[in-house]
């Protein structure tokens, strides 16, 4: 008997044991309600805007059960208050205005239609068993504004550099449309002349001048302003270019051809020499052989 007793208590107080009070809930911003797997179809353009900007996923290129998986992780760490702020006023936007969170005694959290049992609850963490991984473990929450995460320092830098580029492209467009008026109402006051017309082609000049002077300003020590003659084109100077350019070919033929002439006569002379000192050589040798004859 007195063993039997004494396994019986041992059991009894296994099983108290196993019957530890579950952990208060977390306090959450805005005072949001945690979330369950049932609430999927009710936060589903938040949870898919969420896939977009953290994990860069599409909610509709995934699976039914990859999609459960990854909306399972949303709410774990959602409850958890481990997410950026403006998740949590986006979804109590959505879900309308914030519930208090109650335990019943039955040991489960309360939703819309009805009462989770504590059973399904624990069902639905894929992590609950075992120790916390470090890292990850409950942390109590201070007090007042959250420290903005590295999600959220990345989207305001994203959205200031949007913003700079946007007032950048603006001041452009300003300027723009502030030269053409400004264009527009010098040509009312003073209109052009007709194109082709010799007071059209001066125009241009005086524009290509004005050009001309405002580079000249930019970069000092350019050369002076060109003339008319270099814009508007000049026959006689184009002839007389000409007529320089023929000259130097001509030149250029002459000079050419008495260099191979003078180099002709040279050769020719050079031959010459040669042919009269051999004749010397020969007449040299006939009078020594006459002298020894006679």
């Amino acid at each position: 008997r007195s063993r039997s007793h004494r396994d019986h208590h041992d059991h009894r107080s296994r099983r108290s044991h196993k019957r530890s009070p579950t952990p208060p809930p977390v306090s959450l911003p805005f005072s949001a309600r945690p979330l369950s797997r049932h609430d999927f179809d009710l936060i589903t353009p938040i949870f898919a805007s969420y896939l977009d900007v953290q994990k860069c996923l599409e909610l509709d290129a995934l699976d039914p059960v990859e999609q459960k998986g990854r909306f399972k992780s949303f709410v774990k760490h959602y409850n958890r208050g481990e997410l950026a702020r403006g998740w949590y006023e986006r979804v109590v936007k959505e879900l309308g205005k914030p519930t208090s969170t109650s335990t019943p005694a039955g040991g489960g959290t309360q939703r819309e239609g009805g009462i989770i049992p504590a059973e399904e609850e624990e069902s639905e963490s894929d992590d609950e068993v075992g120790p916390p991984i470090p890292g990850q473990e409950r942390k109590p929450q201070r007090p007042g504004p959250d420290r903005p995460g590295f999600d959220d320092l990345e989207l305001q830098r994203a959205y200031e550099e949007e913003e700079r580029h946007n007032r950048v492209a603006d001041i452009r467009y300003e300027r723009r449309m502030d030269k053409k008026a400004q264009k527009e109402a010098l040509d009312e006051l003073i209109p052009r002349a007709e194109p082709g017309t010799h007071e059209r082609k001066l125009e241009k000049k005086r524009e290509l001048n004005d050009k001309l002077r405002a580079f000249r300003e930019k970069s000092p020590g350019v050369g002076d302003e060109v003339d008319e003659g270099t814009l508007m084109g000049d026959g006689n100077d184009e002839f007389k270019a000409r007529k320089a350019a023929l000259q130097r070919k001509k030149n250029d033929r002459e000079l050419r051809r008495e260099q191979i002439l003078q180099a002709r006569i040279a050769e020719r002379e050079e031959r010459l020499r040669e042919h009269r000192e051999k004749e010397e050589r020969t007449m040299e040798m006939l009078r020594s052989l006459a002298k020894r004859r006679f």
